[in-house]
């Protein structure tokens, strides 16, 4: 029997969806076989149908950056996300659990400093994402370098700041995104995964990932992004991809 073009689409989307599944390193153990990627303005213009019918089930978008002219890094690209909205919509609108997160650009060498830029930025976060919609994914803080003169305890007070502020604001508390070495940066403490902070790590090119704070605290990680160059249908160029360490519902706001 000839196949139909819908017989032959499907196909199709079988075959992408397998790929992108084998590109999660065969040992590492997470708790399903979801894959989701992370994006921001730094891939333009996102098809999500295509991603959606590529396998990606859910989806971290950059709602902000620093504060507005404090991203070195690239320090022309600051502030509210111009594709957060977007992307939202259009990823929710085709199927894709979406989460918010904000790149952090953390600075202060005092506490009296940490505090008061961790405000600036959790604002400029608040003021993009407005509010959760249930079925939408927790917030997420991007803890990594640099941390501009800032010492391990001006850096905890920083990250307990935005945390808690976002977390009155939105009614969930934030997951953490980090590597083992940024995480170092605050005395590789273990505070926020006592206090039940959910992980996303990251680390790339390996079968498990390094957990910091004591593999947080016994919890683990929910999330780990495996891969920095992973190439999905519907994004140009390379995007990140992540796979869960524990069930999706985990991390859902309900």
């Amino acid at each position: 029997m000839r196949p139909t073009r819908t017989t032959k689409a499907a196909i199709a989307a079988a075959a992408l969806c397998a790929a992108l599944l084998s590109m999660a390193p065969a040992g590492a153990n997470a708790g399903t076989r979801a894959v989701g990627v992370d994006v921001s303005r730094f891939q333009g213009t996102i098809i999500w149908p295509s991603v959606a019918g590529a396998g990606v089930s859910f989806a971290f978008v950059q709602a902000s950056r620093g504060s507005g002219a404090d991203c070195t890094v690239k320090p022309t690209q600051c502030g509210a996300d111009p594709y957060f909205a977007a992307n939202r919509l259009a990823a929710e609108t085709a199927g894709v659990r979406v989460g918010a997160y904000h790149r952090a650009f953390a600075a202060g060498g005092t506490d009296a400093d940490a505090r008061a830029d961790a405000l600036a930025e959790a604002d400029v976060f608040l003021a993009s994402v407005g509010s959760l919609q249930s079925g939408e994914l927790v917030p997420v803080l991007d803890v990594e370098t640099p941390f501009t003169g800032m010492t391990s305890t001006s850096l905890r007070t920083w990250v307990r700041v935005w945390v808690k502020k976002v977390s009155k604001q939105l009614g969930r508390k934030p997951m953490i995104y980090t590597n083992s070495t940024s995480w170092g940066s605050t005395g590789n403490t273990t505070e926020f995964a006592r206090a039940r902070y959910p992980l996303w790590v990251a680390e790339w090119g390996v079968s498990r990932p390094s957990v910091p704070a004591a593999n947080w605290a016994g919890r683990g990680y929910s999330v780990w992004q495996f891969t920095s160059s992973g190439s999905v249908p519907g994004i140009s160029g390379n995007v990140d991809m992540d796979r869960l360490g524990k069930g999706l519902a985990k991390i859902t706001v309900r």
